[in-house]
């Protein structure tokens, strides 16, 4: 799911979401005052209406460059009205109380929410066309650990969370600059964790689900934060060398990730670990547990 996905389903079906608004497209990408803004919508009452569109997490830097840019719209177009609004996957609470106290609306449209827009009206997202290219893409092959053939209860499998509002796990994910090669903080179980598990990539929230499948490619040790992910923390200090592992996704499911409802409505995992206790980094399965999971892949 790229940003250009959610830009193109808010500009072909903005009924879905703003219902009763009335808008009509008036073009994307569309240039005002030497910016291409994302959607310019007209309403029902010829008011122009900005849309901005964020992937992830709305981060401090993007929040400012649009409450920058929509100052000066406003004060070079005093006889025109323009209204704006922002939309993004995840909005923390004091950016939007920012952007809403000087005029912004703020729209949050979860990844749950924008799949099934998807699905709605069949749209196929860019990257999972046969002509989308990137450096990042993944195998999609999940190869089980031999454990599971043999101790079904036993733990080869690892659940790592990423909690949107300090880390933004959709952004990191997709960054062509990390590819598939992530890094993870291990803060429990470090004495269980192993090379060659398989680990899945869990981000907590009101879409909390699994959203990356990786195999596991070192046992948890002291590993310094690799650059290009350390911008994708959120106002937090760096983090610096800390117990890490080093993954390669081999599956990712940002555009179709299974959500924790999901997990919860089938038979064999309502005992789940992050299911009973959510606080954390790091969660087991248990191989029985994960032949279900696998099944809903």
């Amino acid at each position: 799911m790229l940003e250009k996905d959610i830009e193109n389903l808010i500009a072909e079906h903005p009924e879905d979401i703003f219902e009763g608004e009335g808008f009509k497209l008036i073009g994307q990408q569309f240039p005002i005052e030497g910016k291409r803004i994302d959607i310019l919508f007209e309403d029902s009452q010829g008011r122009q209406i900005i849309i901005e569109v964020k992937r992830g997490i709305l981060n401090r830097e993007a929040s400012g460059q649009i409450a920058e840019y929509y100052g000066l719209l406003k004060s070079k177009n005093k006889d025109s009205f323009y209204e704006m609004i922002l939309c993004a996957n995840v909005i923390p609470k004091e950016r939007r109380l920012f952007l809403e106290n000087i005029g912004i609306e703020c729209k949050e449209l979860g990844i749950s929410f924008i799949s099934q827009l998807a699905k709605k009206h069949d749209y196929t997202f860019l990257d999972d066309r046969p002509s989308y290219k990137s450096t990042s893409t993944s195998t999609g092959k999940v190869i089980l650990p031999n454990s599971i053939e043999s101790n079904p209860e036993d733990i080869s499998v690892w659940i790592f969370q990423g909690n949107p509002q300090r880390y933004d796990v959709l952004n990191s994910l997709s960054d062509n600059d990390i590819g598939n090669n992530i890094h993870w903080l291990v803060n429990q179980y470090r004495n269980r964790i192993k090379k060659n598990h398989i680990g899945l990539i869990w981000m907590s929230g009101k879409d909390a689900g699994i959203y990356a499948i990786t195999r596991i490619e070192t046992d948890p040790s002291l590993m310094k934060e690799y650059p290009a992910e350390k911008k994708y923390w959120l106002d937090l200090p760096e983090k610096g060398e800390a117990i890490r592992v080093e993954m390669t996704i081999i599956k990712r499911l940002i555009n179709k990730p299974i959500l924790k409802e999901t997990l919860l409505n089938a038979n064999g995992l309502t005992k789940l670990s992050i299911m009973r206790q959510f606080q954390g980094t790091n969660f087991p399965v248990r191989n029985n547990e994960w032949r279900i999971i696998s099944q809903l892949l």
